[in-house]
C-alpha cells in the first residue's frame, strides 16, 4: 500500500549526481567485515505530501544503510518503494493516523532483507542476511509518560516476546524512541550496560530500560562515545531551552566490539521538522581469532642406528615384538585371532 504523497515530487538533483555511496554495494548478502550504518529517527510525521521525499533527500547527505522510523503516522502495514529505489516497510494502526513505526532500507541492500514482521503500531522487526551472522533489528516507539502503566506493561511484554523469538546467533539491535532518560548516576550502578555520556540523571522509565537491557544482555551504544553535547542529545524542547537523550540504540553485548563509538552519535544537522535528532551507529563485525593448538609430529633420531650397539639392541627388540607372528598357524588359529595379534604387534 502506497502512503499518501509518495509519488508527487521529482527526484532531487543531488541524488541524480550520485546519491548515497553504500560501502556494501548491491548484493544479496552483506559481508560482516564491511561497515553497516544503522540509524533511528523520530520524524514526528511522514503523512504530509512530499514528506517521504524530504526524508530521502535529507538522508542523501549521509552515509547510511538502514534507518528505523518512529511516528510515521501512516495507516495499516505494508511496504512501498521510493523514487530513488529505497524501500519502506511500515506498521501502524488501521483506523487512525497515530504512532507508526517502520524501516527505510537503502536500495543497495534491499536484496539482503530476509523478512520484515510488523508487530504493532509501536513495534516492527526486520532481518538482514549478513555473513557470518544475520542481523535482526527491532524498531520500538515506547509510550510517553501520558499513558498509564497498563499500556507500558503491554508494550514491554510485546517487546520481550519479540526478543525471545529472535535467533540466538543473530546480531541483535533494538533501537528507537524510548521516552526514557538514562543518567550518569546509572553508569556507576549499571556498569557495562551504559556509558558516562548521557543525561544528568535517570528517571523511572530509564530504570525500566536499564533493567530490560540487563535482562537481555544489551548495551546502550550511544552512551559510550565522548562527543560534544549537541551530538549526544536526541530531543529538544520547542523553546530550545531543554535538551535530553531519550533515543537509544541497544546492541547485544556479545557484539559490542563491533560498535564504532566515534561514529555512533546524533546528527543535529539533519532536519525534517522534528524535535528529535537523527541517531546513527556504524557497526562492523569483529570476531576473536581462535588459535588452534599445533600438533607436533613425533620424530625419530635415526642417526642413533649408526651406532652398532644401538642397532643390535633395536633389532633384538623388534624381533621379540614380531616373534608371535612367526609361530602363527592357520590350522589352530582362526582369522579373527590372527588379525588381533597382528594389529597388537604392529601397534
Amino acid at each position: 500500500r502506497s502512503p499518501p504523497g509518495s509519488a508527487r515530487t521529482a527526484p532531487s538533483a543531488r541524488h541524480q549526481d550520485g546519491g548515497v555511496k553504500c560501502a556494501t554495494g548491491t548484493s544479496s548478502k552483506i559481508r560482516g567485515r564491511d561497515n553497516i550504518t544503522i540509524g533511528t529517527w523520530n520524524t514526528r510525521t511522514l503523512r504530509a505530501a512530499g514528506k517521504l521525499q524530504e526524508l530521502t533527500h535529507e538522508m542523501d547527505r549521509y552515509r547510511w544503510n538502514i534507518l528505523g522510523l518512529c511516528e510515521m503516522r501512516w495507516k495499516n502495514f505494508g511496504e512501498t518503494t521510493t523514487e530513488e529505489g529505497h524501500k519502506v516497510f511500515f506498521s501502524a494502526k488501521e483506523d487512525k493516523h497515530e504512532h507508526g513505526v517502520g524501516f527505510l532500507v537503502h536500495k543497495d541492500i534491499v536484496n539482503t532483507v530476509m523478512g520484515c514482521r510488523p508487530v504493532s503500531s509501536r513495534l516492527i522487526t526486520i532481518r538482514l542476511r549478513v555473513a557470518p551472522f544475520n542481523i535482526t533489528i527491532v524498531q520500538a516507539y515506547a509510550p510517553t509518560s501520558d499513558y498509564d502503566d497498563n499500556k507500558i506493561e503491554e508494550f514491554c511484554d510485546q517487546l520481550q516476546n519479540v526478543i525471545d523469538q529472535t535467533p540466538k546467533k543473530d546480531i541483535l539491535v533494538v533501537q528507537g524512541d524510548w521516552n526514557a532518560k538514562v543518567g550518569r548516576d546509572a553508569c556507576r550502578n549499571w556498569q557495562g550496560i551504559c556509558g558516562p555520556f548521557c543525561n544528568d540523571d535517570t528517571n523511572e522509565r530509564g530504570l525500566r530500560l536499564l533493567e530490560f537491557a540487563t535482562f537481555n544482555d544489551l548495551v546502550l551504544a550511544n552512551t559510550f562515545g565522548h562527543h560534544k553535547a549537541s551530538r549526544g542529545w536526541t530531543w529538544h524542547s520547542q523553546n530550545g531551552q531543554h535538551h535530553n537523550q531519550i533515543d537509544y540504540i541497544l546492541v547485544r553485548k556479545r557484539f559490542r566490539s563491533g560498535m564504532n563509538i566515534a561514529r555512533t552519535r546524533s546528527f543535529p544537522g539533519a532536519d525534517i521538522g522534528s524535535d528529535h535528532d537523527l541517531l546513527m551507529m556504524t557497526f562492523r563485525l569483529r570476531l576473536k581469532k581462535i588459535s588452534k593448538p599445533k600438533h607436533t609430529r613425533l620424530t625419530f633420531d635415526l642417526e642413533k642406528l649408526k651406532d652398532p650397539n644401538v642397532l643390535e639392541s633395536f633389532q633384538a627388540m623388534i624381533g621379540v615384538r614380531f616373534a608371535p607372528l612367526t609361530i602363527m598357524s592357520n590350522e589352530n588359529t582362526d582369522m579373527d585371532s590372527m588379525i588381533t595379534t597382528f594389529n597388537t604387534t604392529v601397534t
